[in-house]
């Protein structure tokens, strides 16, 4: 396998694909309150050969709708229109397990897009709309692994985000080094590359504090990870904390040397003030 950087490999990403025969069995549905959006999502599904489809302005007509048929994806504005999304969400899952339910926002952080996946959504589309998301999030969420409840139910959602995206790091850099000479590894290495991609995008949208603590979290996991003496990171920590120690011991060694020769020195001063001091014989 040539050797490939991160980089390469991080561009190289290609996202779980639905075939023609997947896209022609789909019916995907979309809620969104916004004329031109619709429009505008519209043209891309069409144009990535999702025909079959429904639009809806609100979550109340859709769900009116679904008492007639059923979609495979349903892709809905993750902001209330004339009833709130949770419940919205929720009828949808109760109706049918199976359909794919994918929140749309333009600012996921704020229409809290990450409480719908803790409540069954299986992904989400950061507005605007285009080919490449819309073309991504739909593959990911029919046929890429669903996220973990370890992240989504996470009393503390940065360090577990920071989490994945080390962990997914460390397995990926790992793989690279066994692949060139294991062909085995060489082949799992797209899938963590898709794995850091997915880990490290759910980190950008969902971060408490936004990416500047998503960094912070980051920081304070590799630092934790550091401190195991397995790790490279590890020994060097424990050689660079001996010689710490061990050029302490010896200043506070010099320390008490000198204490100890300015007491002898003072002792021996204070004798000789207390001394007489016999003149010289006559001659």
């Amino acid at each position: 396998m040539p050797k490939q950087t991160f980089r390469d490999l991080y561009e190289q990403f290609t996202p779980p694909q639905m075939t023609m025969a997947d896209r022609e069995r789909a019916s995907v549905w979309f809620v969104e309150s916004d004329q031109s959006s619709r429009n505008q999502l519209r043209a891309v599904l069409h144009g990535l050969g999702y025909f079959n489809s429904f639009e809806a302005p609100n979550h109340v007509a859709a769900l009116k709708k679904l008492e007639d048929r059923k979609p495979t994806h349903v892709i809905f504005e993750a902001k209330r229109t004339n009833m709130p999304v949770d419940e919205f969400l929720e009828k949808i899952i109760e109706t049918d397990q199976s359909i794919i339910a994918l929140p749309s926002s333009s600012d996921p952080t704020l229409d809290d897009v990450f409480g719908l996946l803790t409540l069954g959504a299986r992904g989400y589309i950061v507005k605007p709309f285009n080919a490449e998301s819309i073309e991504e999030a739909i593959g990911l969420a029919t046929k890429g692994e669903s996220i973990s409840d370890a992240i989504l139910y996470a009393r503390d959602r940065n360090e577990a985000l920071a989490s994945l995206i080390g962990s997914s790091l460390g397995q990926l850099a790992t793989l690279m080094r066994q692949a060139n000479q294991f062909e085995s590894a060489a082949r799992e290495v797209p899938k963590k590359v898709k794995a850091l991609r997915r880990a490290v995008s759910m980190g950008k949208c969902f971060a408490n504090g936004g990416e500047d603590a998503l960094l912070d979290a980051i920081m304070e996991f590799c630092l934790e990870r550091g401190e195991g003496p397995a790790s490279r990171l590890g020994r060097l920590r424990k050689r660079i904390d001996a010689k710490k120690a061990a050029r302490q011991a010896k200043l506070e060694a010099l320390g008490k040397s000198a204490d100890s020769t300015q007491q002898i020195e003072q002792t021996s001063d204070k004798g000789n003030e207390g001394a007489t001091v016999n003149p010289p014989p006559p001659p």
